[in-house]
This record gives C-alpha cells, structure tokens and sequence, in this order.
C-alpha cells in the first residue's frame, strides 16, 4: 500500500511539473511567440477579362491576338544613344483599367517621358517632436516649413516637374498636363490609384511607402555611445523613384539590348487593396504581416538614339508628334538635358547638411566647402548645372555660431557652378587657393558690403560678370 502511494505521490508531482512547464509555454508562445504570415500579389498580364472571347475570332490574326494578349503594368522604352545617333530617350507607361469590371473598355495608360538619364532623389521629410520640414533637396522653390498635415499635403500632392507626361484612351496619346490652368490628364502623385487585375480580380494599387532613417544625436560618454533624441529623416518615395529603378533595371540587364520581360519587385513603392465585390469597397489587407507585390516588367533597350516620334511608346517627344532628327544635323547635346540645383546653406543630401564647414583660429572664423558625398553625387551628374547662394547672415548659420569668413581650399573645385552669390554685410570675404577652380563659374553675386580677397589664385577662367 505504501509503494502504491508514494507512486501516486510522485505521478501527482510529475503532472504538476508537467502542467506548470505548458502554462510557462503557453503564456510565452502567447506573448512572445507571433506567427508571421505572408502574402504574395503577382501582377501579370492586364488584359481585359472579355478579350479571351475576343482572341476566339476568325477576324483577327495570329499577330493581332499576340498583341492583345502582350499588355502589362509596367512597359519601359530605353533608346540608350550610346552609338551617338539620335538623343537618349527613357519612358514608362502603366497600364490599368478604369473600372472594376476590368473589360477592355476600360482600358487607360498614364507615362512619364525623360530626355536624358533621369537621376532623382526621394523627398524628404524631417519628423521630429510636433514640427516637420519638407525638403525636395535640391529644389529651388520647394522648400516648406509647417505642420504634420501642410508637409504630408505637400508630400501627397507633389508632382515631379522633370517629365514629360502622357495619357492614352481610344488610341491616342495626349498631354493634358498645364501649369496654370488645371490638368485633364491623370496625375502622378502618392495620392493616385490604379486599378489593376490580379488573378482576374480588381484591386487597388498605389505608391504610397517611405522609408526611415535615424538621425538622432550620438554623444561619447566616456566611452560608450548614447544617442540623444528621437529623430528621423522619413524618405517619402514618388514616381520618380520607380521611374529610375526601372531604368537601372533595364540598364543592368544581362541580356543587353533588345525585347524581353523581366519581374521586379515592387513591395517597397506599393501598396494594394483588393476590390469586395459584396461592399462595393477596395479594402485594406489587415491580417498579413509581409505582403509581397510582385510585377511584370515588358521592356525595349535599345543601343541606338530615339530619331523621331514613332519611336516613342506614345507617338511622341517633348510634346511634339512630328519630332524629328534630321540626318545631316543631329544634336546629340540635347538629349544631355541640364538639370539645375539651387542650393544654399539650408540644403540637405540624404538628411545631411550638403556643406561642410572648417574653423580658422587665424581667421576667427569658418571656411566652407562642399561635403565629399556631395561632391561624388554631382560628379556622376555631368550635366548638372548649379547655383549656390551663400547667405552669411543666414538664421541657420547664426543659430549655429557659424560665421563664413571664405571659402575653403578646393571648396568647389571642379564643380559646375553658374553663378555663386555671396550676401552679407561689410567684411571681407576670403577665397583659398583653388576654391573655385575647375568650376566654369559664370556669374559672381556679392552685397556690396562684400570685399573678396584671393580670387586670382581661388579661380582660373574668367567671369561674365561680378555683380553688386
């Protein structure tokens, strides 16, 4: 009998440890353990739920019903001019519908058309405490301080202003796009959706994602790094960021020039919502934790330069239908379309400040420069035009404690500058050896309390105009 219980007493005990072990693990499975779930979207062919009754018919031929069936979301049209014949011409269309019954006649097409090798930046958001500041980073007039919602309006309303843009209904290709005047044509904001078919379904797509980078302070305490503050640079992407990871895309393609289909990855640009026929409504995925977007991209490379407007996948270049190279006369500098950067003290590359500033116990004060990553930034940008105006009384600078007495060594050598203005009031202005050698600098501005001192040895061509 005692066996027995001392048996019973240790089962007892046994089942106990065991019952307590699977609470434990209940509860960290529970709080600690989540299930992830992904979800995959493949955006293939956007052809028109009615074309397969369509491609039935004796009427059409084998070529016709191969080009009903070859229409996707993302079409790009590279002419590369690298055999310097024509201009180098970079296009991408959408192809979507209007409608979610997804019938050929709903069909619509919006393009962005760039003359040149578009390199662009993302835009940029500081988010930090209750203030945000909106930057295009090298824009000239899109520069906004304000609220959460005044940038986040700004940021979904931007519209890249480096392209031309295209719609096309019924056959024809237009630009509806106008300054002043309102816009007739589908504008490419972060705000724009597109209905598309996955699957034979209707769901909603936009480019709506950004991405974030900290920027809080680190300090060295001894020894140990401790960051200070919670702040973020928030990169909102735009089609212009799509518009160029497109082309490197197809730019890096291993099988060089020619005609061919590619998957890209548009997870990080895009997001979706599927269409509930029931309700009526495009509703939001809000139980998968990774969704995966997942694209078609037909493209043409070409080693040639775009020659006339039949080459264009819209019948057209730079708004006009009957472009044309003459083939006695064929301007290869025109396709090297010049971008313009206005920068100043202000300016931010990737969140940081684009200058970079040197202080002299000689002179009581700071020389400035440009910063390395800047420098490499527009050396890949040849055709980059800049201007740069120097404000030395700036209330960035003062809120700072930095005082500009000149420029730098080298500070801008080798750069394309058009014109620098320097403002301020009475002192004298330094400029070190070879600060703006190598630069082709066209116009130099100064307040005429300004007295420059060096600029023999800082520069070596000559100016158009010192102006006062």
């Amino acid at each position: 009998m005692k066996v027995l219980k001392t048996i019973a007493n240790c089962c007892v005990v046994f089942l106990c440890v065991i019952s307590v072990c699977v609470i434990i693990g209940f509860i960290y499975y529970h709080y600690f353990v989540k299930d992830t779930t992904i979800g995959v979207n493949n955006i293939d062919n956007q052809v028109g739920l009615d074309v397969k009754d369509i491609l039935n018919s004796d009427d059409l031929t084998e070529e016709e019903k191969d080009e009903l069936k070859d229409r996707y979301f993302l079409e790009v049209n590279y002419y590369s001019n690298d055999k310097g014949n024509g201009i180098q011409l970079q296009e991408l269309k959408m192809n979507y519908f209007t409608t979610t019954s997804l019938l050929s006649t709903d069909y619509r097409s919006t393009g962005m058309q760039y003359l040149g090798d578009y390199q662009g930046l993302p835009l940029d958001v500081w988010d930090g405490n209750t203030s945000v500041k909106f930057i295009n980073p090298f824009g000239n007039n899109d520069r906004y301080y304000g609220t959460d919602d005044n940038a986040m309006k700004i940021v979904n309303s931007y519209v890249d202003k480096a392209f031309n843009y295209y719609d096309y209904t019924n056959g024809i290709n237009w630009n509806g796009v106008t300054n002043e005047n309102g816009s007739i044509a589908t504008e490419l904001k972060r705000t724009t959706e597109f209905i598309i078919k996955i699957d034979d379904r209707a769901f909603a797509i936009s480019l709506n994602k950004y991405f974030d980078r900290d920027v809080g302070d680190l300090r060295n305490i001894f020894g140990i790094g401790w960051k200070v503050g919670d702040i973020y640079n928030r990169y909102y992407y735009t089609y212009g960021s799509l518009f160029q990871s497109c082309m490197q895309a197809v730019k890096t393609n291993s099988a060089g020039y020619g005609d061919y289909y590619i998957t890209v990855d548009l997870s990080s640009l895009f997001s979706i919502k599927e269409y509930d026929y029931d309700t009526k409504k495009f509703k939001t995925d809000d139980v998968t934790d990774i969704i995966k977007t997942y694209s078609v991209l037909k493209f043409h490379y070409d080693e040639n330069g775009a020659r006339n407007s039949t080459q264009s996948m819209f019948g057209i270049i730079d708004n006009n239908s009957k472009y044309d190279v003459s083939e006695d006369k064929i301007d290869t500098s025109y396709w090297q379309e010049r971008m313009t950067y206005n920068l100043d003290v202000t300016s931010k590359l990737r969140g940081e400040d684009i200058f970079a500033y040197r202080y002299s116990e000689v002179y009581d004060g700071y020389f400035v420069s440009l910063t390395m990553d800047a420098k490499k930034l527009f050396a890949e940008i040849p055709r980059a035009k800049i201007n740069i105006t120097l404000d030395l009384n700036a209330t960035y600078l003062t809120q700072k404690e930095i005082n500009i007495v000149g420029l730098d060594y080298n500070a801008f050598e080798n750069l394309e500058l058009d014109t620098l203005t320097i403002r301020g009031g009475t002192q004298t202005f330094y400029l070190l050896e070879k600060s703006l050698f190598g630069t082709n600098l066209q116009t130099l501005n100064k307040s005429s309390g300004i007295t420059f001192d060096g600029l023999q040895n800082a520069f070596d061509g000559e100016l158009t105009g010192v102006m006062v």
